[in-house]
């Protein structure tokens, strides 16, 4: 790489001639004079020679390592980027959350080391022919990469074709809290969740609302990994009562910088701000087309949206040791929608919360599933901008309600919508399980898993999903990964026991399934004597008296016990057990009973009858279904 000596003496940039003893850069007749500090950047950049150069790094060379924001290093850049004409983005790359790059050769106008005149000569000569073989080279490697791209196998570079000349998609990405305020966080999130609902309603424009921020890849990773066209980022920072965003867009194909800006305003209009920075990338990434946002044509008072956006913050948080998450944001929402009656995205994060709150207290289902619809249909009413959107909570209630061919249609609209969110993925994936479609319900949660990998809930379900279908290894790496990401729960933590007996570990099998029945309230005397059963048949009368007892207490699940009975062997006392699966105003996931496990069970007379009586069988039928005496194929 060239020092900054080198640097100095001059070099070529592309196009340009850059000459930093006078602070010049010349094309020809134009001549460009940077202010001292972007010069210094476009130092920096050279002297990596195409490498990355961290924002750090930048704060260090140019700025001394004094505190600087990243509004100073943007402007820099934009402004080079200005001197160069690099409209294009030909020169600099944006490597999100990094730095950057440079995307053209430095090539040094003076020799690195002291050279005899005939020497320099024959140097000036090389590098004159060497720019012809350059020439040479780029037309000959361009027709190489034609033909070697139809020789390779393009099946995973065809999976997510991106096309530099058009923008129809984008994924925005976690923003910054650069105020430092904890408390501030879900100004951050709030800001970031209602952008992605205001950028989905340009027409025929595609949104992905991901939560991980994908540290130390590259733009065009990320962009192939989501399969869009754009990756948005930013950054919110909070002085006073004065909120101020940055925010940068860059190009899938080849990370070049689309957009990148700053707004700024008064924290009571946080409404205003998000719009307005929708306006500003939807401009700056459609120009004067006819796609305009779409609105209802009305904004929230500004005291609604505050407390709209604090219930998105505890929603999202809900089950992490807090326990009151979830009544706090739909006591938030419900402030909403009595301050600003016709704000329906406030409806629509109720309904949900409604729809949630069986699975983590214990509330009457029918009331709750009743309230969720009941609240997501008065949304509509008022907005029809969420109908969509709604489709998710449809479809998450009538799958609690059995009936299969509903909620997939719901789930289906859900997720096939222009915003795009994990959940529905995520839910669509349970459901397919529970009708025993194990492959597509794998397909859905690897999509909810890939829009949001850092979710400790979608982790364990793409863990469960490949539990399911035999897939050990695949299993356990998804089960390490929910595992750091926190993840709990009775079903998690019971698969992660069946995941350990498969593997031998036995004892910590029962070590796990013992802090996963508990967190759920259930006994755990039965457990032990089921262990020791699994490995000396002579002990399963012991386990099953266990079992009987635990059962006659009610200290264990139905769905558990019809499992751990077929494990031992009773598949009869399994399939009577299950019949309490069916029962009136009872819900249990039945993702279970389709596991390698359960493959007497599922051979068993009585199975056909079961699936009967839960309406899987009538799903099955309406979708042309096969059953062949131990799984179902459906097309």
């Amino acid at each position: 790489m060239p020092s900054k000596e080198e640097l100095h003496q001059g070099f070529e940039l592309g196009d340009w001639e850059v000459l930093p003893a006078r602070g010049l850069l010349r094309c020809g007749d134009l001549e460009e004079k940077p202010e001292p500090k972007v010069f210094q950047v476009l130092i920096a950049l050279a002297m990596r020679d195409g490498d990355l150069v961290t924002k750090e790094e930048l704060i260090d060379e140019v700025w001394g390592g004094r505190a600087t924001g990243d509004e100073s290093i943007t402007r820099c850049v934009a402004q080079l980027r200005n001197h160069l004409g690099d409209k294009d983005r030909k020169y600099i790359e944006t490597l999100v959350t990094r730095g950057y790059r440079l995307d053209q050769k430095v090539v040094l106008s003076a020799p690195s080391t002291a050279a005899e005149p005939a020497q320099q000569a024959l140097a000036e000569r090389a590098r004159n022919q060497g720019r012809l073989w350059m020439l040479v080279g780029v037309v000959v490697a361009t027709m190489l990469i034609a033909v070697i791209t139809r020789m390779v196998d393009t099946t995973a570079v065809d999976s997510c074709f991106l096309d530099s000349k058009r923008v129809n998609s984008i994924a925005v990405l976690p923003f910054d809290n650069q105020s430092g305020i904890p408390a501030d966080q879900y100004l951050v999130y709030g800001f970031k969740e209602v952008l992605v609902q205001t950028l989905h309603n340009i027409p025929t424009f595609s949104v992905m609302n991901v939560r991980d921020t994908y540290a130390g890849q590259e733009v065009r990773e990320i962009a192939q990994l989501l399969c869009v066209d754009a990756i948005l980022v930013g950054a919110v920072q909070r002085q006073g009562d004065t909120l101020k965003i940055n925010f940068e867009v860059d190009h899938g194909s080849d990370g070049r910088t689309l957009a990148s800006g700053s707004i700024k305003g008064d924290i009571e209009e946080l409404f205003a701000l998000q719009e307005r920075l929708a306006v500003a990338v939807r401009d700056e990434l459609l120009g004067d087309s006819e796609q305009q946002l779409v609105s209802s044509g009305r904004r929230p008072v500004a005291a609604a949206f505050d407390r709209y956006i604090l219930g998105l913050y505890s929603l999202e948080r809900r089950g992490r040791g807090l326990l009151d998450n979830l009544e706090d944001a739909i006591d938030l929402f419900e402030q909403s929608i009595e301050i600003d009656p016709g704000y329906g995205p406030a409806y629509l994060s109720l309904a949900t919360a409604y729809a949630l709150l069986p699975d983590y207290r214990n509330e009457s289902l029918k009331d709750m599933h009743d309230l969720a619809i009941a609240t997501v249909k008065q949304g509509i009413e008022v907005d029809e901008s969420i109908r969509d959107a709604a489709s998710a909570v449809f479809g998450f209630v009538f799958h609690k309600r059995r009936e299969w061919t509903k909620a997939e249609e719901a789930y289906r609209q859900a997720t096939s919508a222009r915003l795009v969110d994990s959940n529905a993925f995520n839910w669509y994936s349970l459901m397919l399980a529970n009708v025993g479609r194990l492959d597509d319900a794998l397909d859905q949660a690897l999509t909810a898993q890939k829009i949001d990998p850092s979710s400790a809930l979608i982790n364990s379900r793409v863990a469960l999903s490949y539990a399911w279908l035999g897939q050990s290894e695949k299993s356990a790496e998804f089960y390490e990964r929910a595992n750091k990401l926190g993840a709990s729960g009775e079903i998690h933590l019971v698969g992660g026991s069946l995941l350990l007996i498969r593997q031998g570990r036995v004892q910590e099998a029962s070590e796990q399934a013992i802090a996963g029945i508990s967190m759920a309230g259930g006994g755990i005397d039965w457990i032990g004597p089921v262990i020791d059963a699994l490995g000396k048949p002579e002990l399963t009368g012991a386990a099953l008296a266990a079992i009987d007892s635990a059962s006659e207490k009610g200290g264990i699940e139905p769905r558990l016990e019809l499992f751990v009975r077929t494990l031992i062997g009773d598949v009869d006392g399994a399939i009577k057990v299950a019949n309490r699966l069916a029962q009136p105003g009872t819900f249990y996931e039945l993702d279970l009973l389709f596991a390698p496990e359960m493959q007497a069970f599922r051979q068993h007379p009585g199975f056909l009858d079961l699936m009967q009586d839960l309406g899987i069988k009538d799903y099955w039928d309406e979708n042309d279904c096969e059953w062949d005496g131990t799984d179902v194929h459906c097309p």
